[in-house]
């Protein structure tokens, strides 16, 4: 008995041995299985969070105390991923101006010198380390800025000027 490997073969004994595919009206193609287990389980939480959210819009007041233990998990996980990150520093106007004459002066800090500007502005060395760097990165996209500015300027704005060719010509006297 000989085997017939055209697609069209293939596709037919593929369909013939997902008949399950074809109840939910798709495609057979071939999936990793992983990629599969990955999509199934994200299938599941979508659906698992669908349902909590659709069950917290229709219960009642009366529904509270059932609802309290679940939204309390719900906070300290909220909690967690919040207060796992820093909040944002607000730096003083004295600060920030006192930071910028700094930088002014040096874009780049030395670590005796990050820790002295920390214990004069009451801040951390990573703080000032952070602010250092971002207003470095601010600096660098300015001045990136300013060239092709300028470059774009000096191309709108070309002057022609002949080139002088010097021809020799034979000393007649």
């Amino acid at each position: 008995m000989s085997k017939n490997f055209s697609i069209d073969a293939l596709l037919n004994t593929t369909t013939n041995n997902n008949n399950h595919h074809e109840s939910q009206n798709c495609i057979p193609f071939y999936t990793n299985p992983l990629l599969q287990t990955f999509l199934n389980h994200l299938q599941l939480e979508q659906t698992k969070s669908i349902n909590q959210l659709s069950h917290s819009l229709t219960t009642s007041d009366s529904d509270e105390d059932d609802n309290s233990s679940n939204s309390s998990s719900v906070n300290k996980t909220t909690n967690n991923s919040s207060s796992s990150r820093r909040k944002r520093t607000a730096f003083s106007n004295e600060q920030l101006i006192e930071l910028e004459a700094e930088f002014q002066q040096k874009k780049y800090l030395s670590l005796v010198e990050r820790s002295q500007i920390a214990r004069s502005l009451h801040l951390s060395e990573i703080q000032v380390k952070i602010w250092w760097q971002n207003r470095r990165a601010k600096w660098k996209r300015i001045k990136a800025g300013q060239l092709r500015q300028f470059s774009t300027h000096c191309e709108t704005n070309k002057i022609l000027c002949p080139i002088p060719v010097h021809v020799k010509k034979p000393f007649t006297s």
